[in-house]
């Protein structure tokens, strides 16, 4: 029984001397991207590309509402088989729009994370090399609403480390 306590107790003492020795740091990211020239371009590339595509659902839009308002007026005088024709087509182009619509935003999403994936792996990189230099373990990121930090020492904070180098 007493070397059953005596290895536990060693076992906890060598566990507790493991955990002592690593270094938790912490990092804001949101703060990093929002100074990076990078990423202000990335930012502006997106914006046009929204409000191309976003002009290309607006023009459907008008030719749709435009054919509709022409329908409307015509179809007492068409035939029961142009006006089912004429509501065929219709219905062609609103499901046009829609699919257009999820197209667009599948193709946004993909050009930013094109843009954004080499401005990450660059915050990456600076962060793994400030990490290896001050020997941390663990390093969170603060700005993440998701991370649970309850409670922080700004001591550990590396942003400005990061910043530094990344040349910000």
């Amino acid at each position: 029984m007493r070397i059953q306590f005596f290895t536990i107790t060693i076992c906890l003492f060598i566990s507790s001397l493991a955990f002592a020795q690593q270094t938790f740091g912490h990092i804001n990211a949101q703060e990093i991207i929002a100074i990076m020239p990078e990423a202000a371009t990335a930012q502006l590339a997106l914006q046009q590309e929204a409000a191309e595509l976003e002009q290309q659902l607006q023009e459907m839009a008008t030719e749709l509402e435009s054919k509709y308002k022409d329908f409307e007026l015509k179809q007492a005088e068409m035939s029961e088989t142009m006006r089912n024709d004429q509501a065929k087509s219709l219905q062609d182009l609103q499901e046009r729009i829609v699919a257009f619509q999820q197209s667009a935003q599948q193709s946004l999403t993909l050009k930013e994370t094109q843009l954004l994936e080499p401005i990450y792996q660059k915050i990456q990189d600076a962060i793994d090399k400030v990490a290896a230099e001050k020997g941390y373990s663990y390093i969170f990121n603060t700005s993440d609403i998701n991370t649970s930090i309850i409670w922080k020492d700004d001591a550990f904070d590396i942003t400005d480390e990061v910043k530094t180098k990344l040349k910000l």
